[in-house]
């Protein structure tokens, strides 16, 4: 059997309804599953009613956004949160606030390129969830600007970008700390896919001892973003630093192409979340 810990709905950048991604899981004969949305916690009250007597097991997380250096944004996943928590809430509203900053100062970039974007597009794109992605990917797929996700970024809003903008994001001990004071176990996400200086930065012992200082307490090992080896190296340095093991496919449902429960992870690592979280709950 199997499990995904790390899934997206239209609360974020998903094309999915809470009501979809349930049925989605239990199409896919998954265990238990996470709804891990980026920076809010909209979804998860109406999953979880969904979910009562389905036999599945739920766990409510959000996926927060820190920044680590100027150019390496890390991705933490709160698992079991308690979303109405003042800390938590407070990370989260100056996430969204960046957020919708980024955007209109993209916005304003692309004026200065010659391209104009209509604000009234854009407001109707931020209530309208149903193709995921953000507001201003829509808006300009919707002019003709871009042809979708590869073309924005290669266009206007990869790094180096005529469009880019720096979002700061909380700091990553802030955000740990956060998760943990809302009753959650704080795991960060596809480690792999942070690099400095070209290099893996999970595999630099000084990072190592800032995540064990913040409280990480696991790694996403298992990810659509990771290659097996990539996987295999992250598991034996869970087990090193005494971390949890956890993983997910990152699936958007049908926005950027990861596919729910791809890769396969199996439901033998979700018996020691599920005993910390108990742990956590008792404290």
């Amino acid at each position: 059997m199997a499990i995904d810990l790390h899934l997206h709905t239209q609360a974020s950048d998903g094309t999915w309804t809470p009501a979809e991604l349930v049925r989605k899981v239990q199409e896919a004969d998954l265990t238990a599953f996470a709804v891990t949305d980026h920076d809010v916690t909209a979804a998860l009250a109406e999953t979880a009613r969904l979910v009562a007597g389905t036999g599945l097991t739920f766990i409510p997380g959000v996926e927060i956004s820190a920044s680590y250096t100027p150019d390496i944004t890390l991705h933490i996943i709160g698992y079991n949160i308690n979303p109405d928590h003042p800390a938590l809430k407070k990370v989260l509203a100056f996430n969204m606030a960046a957020w919708e900053k980024s955007e209109w100062d993209s916005i304003a970039n692309l004026a200065k390129l010659g391209i104009h974007v209509d604000p009234e597009r854009y407001r109707y794109w931020v209530s309208a969830r149903h193709l995921g992605g953000w507001p201003l990917l829509n808006a300009l797929q919707e002019a003709g600007h871009v042809q979708g996700f590869d073309d924005y970024f290669g266009k206007y809003f990869g790094k180096g970008k005529p469009a880019y903008v720096d979002i700061i994001f909380a700091q990553p001990a802030e955000v740990v700390a956060a998760i943990r004071q809302a009753g959650g176990v704080p795991v960060l996400a596809h480690p792999a896919l942070y690099r400095q200086d070209g290099a893996y930065l999970y595999r630099n012992p000084e990072f190592q001892k800032e995540m064990l200082a913040w409280g990480i307490e696991g790694l996403e090992a298992f990810s659509s973003s990771h290659t097996p080896e990539e996987s295999a190296e992250l598991v034996q340095l869970a087990e090193k630093l005494g971390l949890l093991i956890t993983g997910g496919s990152d699936c958007h449902g049908d926005f950027v192409g990861r596919r729910l429960g791809q890769p396969v992870v199996a439901d033998r690592y979700l018996q020691p979340l599920l005993a910390r979280m108990q742990e956590v709950r008792m404290i």
